[in-house]
């Protein structure tokens, strides 16, 4: 093996450069030129797209906070391979990203993301809705007292989520407080997140307890949208639950039935599944315990989860549509 030495530039992040190949083909630059990012106003100013280019490419080769920048703008090589004349340091990334208001993070993100999902050709998605609780150890903007059931009285976000399930990619996501409930503004949520979706087809709708009322349902149904929404077993429902005779065995320890409910505020019945698990024989079992009755021996025994949907599949296949929906957690994860 011969060895030598080069005058020639070199770096350790050499695969960056396919990941440049990779934009200059998708042409986010033009279509960010489009948007009206915000600029600075000094003369000595670096221009926004490299600013942005260069937190993409920190991003990519490891960087978690805005000091680790500091390694791409000491790479020569890099400057090189992006034709950047200058690279920002740490503060010049926080003084940027400060300049995105809330209506400019509508307007610029909203159109990214529609932009991103045209070029797309594939049709007929799943969309799995959530929410989650992000707990925050400093005084982070937004950041405030809630339902926390990890850390009980510490500050934290509750942000929403929206992914396409088959593409495992983002297709909206809020910012809330933590003190925020999980159905706040959930329709004007859905509705950006449709409208970023454009034309495409939403096949199925997955989404969590914090979901479940008769303002999504009907948003749903009025748009013709299958739906899979986890129930909330309050003391009407448990009681109905109660009242089911005859259970369907799936498996060992699990059976399903299913009946239709109307809330006294809701426009309609609606199709209502229910699963029950014994917890002896399937001890990893998810769900609630049933407590609101006499023969609670008998409900300690099981737990049970319930599921909306207004689809006419059977039982068994709306359950295990449901099921799926449990990778969008990793993606929260990833977050």
């Amino acid at each position: 093996m011969e060895h030598e030495y080069s005058n020639k530039p070199v770096t350790p992040w050499g695969g960056v450069l396919q990941m440049k190949q990779v934009l200059d083909k998708s042409g986010i630059r033009e279509k960010l030129l489009e948007l009206g990012l915000p600029e600075g106003k000094s003369h000595n100013r670096i221009p926004a797209l490299d600013v942005i280019e260069a937190f993409w490419v920190s991003v990519w080769i490891g960087a978690s906070k805005f000091s680790h920048t500091a390694v791409v703008r000491l790479d020569a090589t890099l400057k090189i391979v992006f034709g950047w004349k200058r690279v920002a340091s740490g503060t010049t990334f926080t003084r940027y990203f400060r300049r995105f208001t809330q209506p400019i993070n509508t307007s610029v993100f909203s159109e990214l993301n529609t932009w991103f999902f045209n070029q797309l050709r594939f049709d007929n998605y799943t969309l799995d809705v959530d929410s989650s609780v992000l707990t925050r150890f400093g005084e982070q903007e937004g950041s405030c007292k809630g339902y926390n059931p990890k850390k009980r009285g510490r500050a934290s976000h509750h942000p929403l989520f929206a992914f396409v399930s088959e593409l495992r990619m983002v297709a909206n996501c809020w910012l809330r407080s933590g003190d925020t409930s999980s159905s706040n503004n959930c329709i004007s949520f859905m509705n950006e997140t449709f409208g970023i979706l454009g034309g495409k087809k939403i096949g199925l709708f997955r989404a969590d307890s914090g979901f479940c009322g008769e303002s999504v349902f009907s948003f749903l149904e009025e748009k013709k949208v299958p739906y899979v929404i986890a129930g909330r077993l309050h003391g009407v429902l448990q009681g109905k639950i109660r009242d089911v005779s005859s259970w369907n065995v799936i498996d060992k320890g699990l059976w399903i039935s299913e009946f239709t409910y109307r809330a006294q505020s809701w426009s309609q019945e609606r199709r209502f599944i229910v699963i029950r698990q014994s917890i002896a024989l399937r001890p990893r079992a998810t769900g609630k315990q049933l407590k609101l009755f006499d023969d609670s021996i008998y409900y300690r025994n099981y737990r049970f989860h319930c599921i909306y949907t207004n689809q006419h599949l059977p039982a068994l296949q709306i359950w295990q549509q449901y099921k799926g929906r449990a990778d969008a957690e990793n993606r929260i994860q990833e977050l």
